[in-house]
């Protein structure tokens, strides 16, 4: 939705004011994050292609819109599967619907074989199945921990792919019936994953940690060597940034990829050669871009990009300009590829989709004043604390509580930091006096876990996206043999007071090397659940640079689209918070910028008109 808004001053005008513009408005603020993608046509299809394009021989529409199909896995309700689409736009139609959760879509270059992996057997394993339908998967890694990433090789006879057989991440390649397995990468001990055969077959691009930053490395294809007749893996990169994601262009000349040497996440096309990477230029602006795919006439990149409530598709020429969104649908999308041929793999109907939870609400009694109940959740504690949460997302967490510990093989969510806080309570700059905690929409979780059976469990991964720092928590899980979670491949972040203060002093801390072993992505499971992170606080007087109290990492809210005032209208009586959302008191009095009560839905008096010249 897009705003005229007025010449307005939105700095805080004390301390009080300071903590609650991240905390309880980040998500209420986030449209204005989405104003340059919501201005233009959300799909390429609305740019006036018309009905009538017709492919050319180039393989691309005679309107000059990109053809072919794309082809990614997506999280919709709580399961991960494989879709396909026109990238003119379209209904989405999912491929190998038994086999969810599934990833890493991979076509063969003939367009009759979709290879990916699943989980579906206990363990992240390699499958493949024939586009024509009618069949069932065949399942071509075994025992190997955990396989992913599959990549054909251009005669379709052979797969690179991803592996933690050896107690680290390597680069394998095998036949691809899955027989004949050969370790490409076994020299280091160093992460190398997300490998890409090249369209001539003579190299392998991937992703490695050897230099302690990601840095593209191209290893020979050639599989039968042996010992030192092997080639060494060549640094492309060679630099300091984090690269990462390659892939090849059509024509085998050219790389995109990820990389954020210009301080935020983006995409890069450079020129490829054994040498090293050329003339690398930035293709995205968007603040979190990933997964980078070429169309087959190499003109157009499609690229999965980051926001606050979805994670949708974008295509973007490969010379760079203004990207377009593939869907507007809620869905988060991951693992893109982009085929010439259509895919509709389909062994049967597939799994009847099932909610992750049943929701309850608890209605309040008539003559409350307010529709709901907050109810006490009695499978947490909080010491001290309040374990209560509006009855309407109750079940969400409890349902998120039970999910969190069959993956990880405890109960993290069995002690937390916060839940409930009394309507009476004031903050100081540390916290929000407005705080989606009195809704009953908000719970901390612990800021670290240990025990006997994982040590030190938890781990941060700093996110840097649309000026905003939110960070990302990862939990070790119990069994380490591959049944549960996945390698890390981000190096989580150092919030110690020596890495703030003495190692990485004003940076807010250092990486850290990436841990070996297999991790929940905890952030992950909490937003399928409905749980949102929130961002860092980065105001004057409270930093996370300089105080990781500011960091917020252990903090997720629910909203459902709501505005703080009427989330806390749900629980409580008009009467009831009359003395704690006065518009007035909390200006005049706790120095909340006007703008801050307008994003949280608080009601104005007729002297601040001026805000609702806010319109759409």
């Amino acid at each position: 939705m897009l705003y005229a808004l007025i010449p307005i001053s939105i700095s805080p005008t004390s301390a009080a004011a300071s903590a609650p513009f991240t905390e309880s408005c980040v998500a209420a603020g986030s449209a204005v994050g989405d104003v340059p993608w919501d201005s233009i046509p959300q799909t390429l299809a609305d740019r006036g292609s018309g009905a009538g394009a017709v492919s050319t021989t180039s393989g691309e529409t005679a309107s000059g819109l990109p053809s072919g199909r794309l082809i990614f896995s997506a999280e919709n309700g709580g399961s991960w599967d494989l879709y396909t689409a026109d990238p003119n736009g379209g209904a989405w139609q999912k491929l190998a619907p038994n086999y969810a959760p599934a990833r890493d879509p991979a076509l063969s270059p003939d367009g009759k074989t979709l290879a990916f992996r699943s989980h579906r057997a206990g363990y992240w394993e390699i499958y493949t199945l024939p586009t024509a339908g009618g069949s069932t998967a065949t399942q071509l890694t075994r025992g190997m921990t955990y396989s992913a990433a599959p990549s054909w090789s251009p005669d379709g006879k052979k797969i690179a792919f991803e592996s933690y057989a050896r107690g680290d991440l390597d680069i394998w390649v095998m036949n691809a019936d899955g027989t004949q397995a050969v370790d490409l990468t076994g020299d280091s001990r160093s992460y190398d994953y997300g490998p890409a055969w090249s369209p001539d077959g003579q190299w392998i691009v991937f992703t490695s940690w050897r230099t302690g930053a990601q840095q593209i490395f191209a290893v020979s294809a050639n599989s039968s060597c042996a010992g030192s007749d092997c080639p060494k893996a060549i640094n492309l990169s060679q630099n300091k940034f984090d690269d990462q994601e390659p892939v090849w262009s059509p024509d085998g000349k050219k790389l995109a990829f990820v990389s954020d040497r210009d301080g935020q996440r983006a995409i890069y096309v450079a020129d490829w050669s054994p040498a090293g990477l050329a003339n690398a230029h930035r293709i995205t602006f968007s603040g979190w871009d990933e997964a980078p795919a070429w169309s087959p006439d190499g003109k157009w990149i499609a690229f999965v990009s980051a926001r606050p409530a979805r994670q949708p598709i974008y295509i973007a020429s490969a010379d760079g300009g203004i990207p377009h969104a593939l869907t507007d649908e809620s869905m988060f999308a991951a693992s893109v590829t982009w085929s010439a041929e259509d895919a509709s793999p389909s062994d049967g109907p597939g799994d009847l989709p099932r909610p992750l939870y049943s929701a309850q609400s608890d209605a309040a009694a008539a003559g409350e004043g307010h529709p709901y109940e907050m109810r006490r959740i009695t499978s947490t504690q909080l010491n001290p604390g309040i374990n209560k949460l509006n009855g309407r997302v109750a079940d969400s967490f409890v349902a998120l509580q039970t999910r969190a510990k069959q993956e990880l093989g405890y109960d993290f969510l069995g002690i937390l930091s916060d839940m409930a806080r009394p309507l009476d309570l004031r903050c100081d700059v540390t916290c929000d006096t407005l705080s989606w905690h009195k809704a009953g929409r908000a719970f901390d979780s612990r800021l670290d876990y240990s025990d006997a059976r994982v040590g030190n469990a938890l781990e941060l991964v700093r996110e840097d996206e649309q000026g905003e720092t939110f960070w990302r928590i990862f939990l070790k899980t119990t069994a380490q043999d591959g049944s549960m979670g996945e390698p890390m491949k981000e190096a989580p972040w150092n919030l110690s007071y020596r890495a703030r203060w003495i190692v990485g002093r004003g940076e807010g801390g250092v990486p850290k090397p990436v841990p070996y072993g297999f991790y929940v992505d905890f952030t992950e499971l909490a937003r399928e659940y409905g749980w949102d992170r929130i961002s860092s606080h980065d105001d004057e007087g409270f930093d996370w640079r300089t105080d990781s109290i500011a960091a917020e990492y252990w903090h997720f809210q629910q909203m459902q689209g709501m505005k703080w005032y009427r989330a806390m209208r749900e629980v409580y009586s008009e009467s009831e918070l009359k003395s704690l959302a006065d518009w007035n008191t909390l200006v005049q009095r706790s120095g909340y910028d006007p703008y801050v009560l307008f994003l949280k839905g608080i009601p104005a008096p007729p002297s601040a008109w001026r805000w609702f010249a806010l319109g759409p």
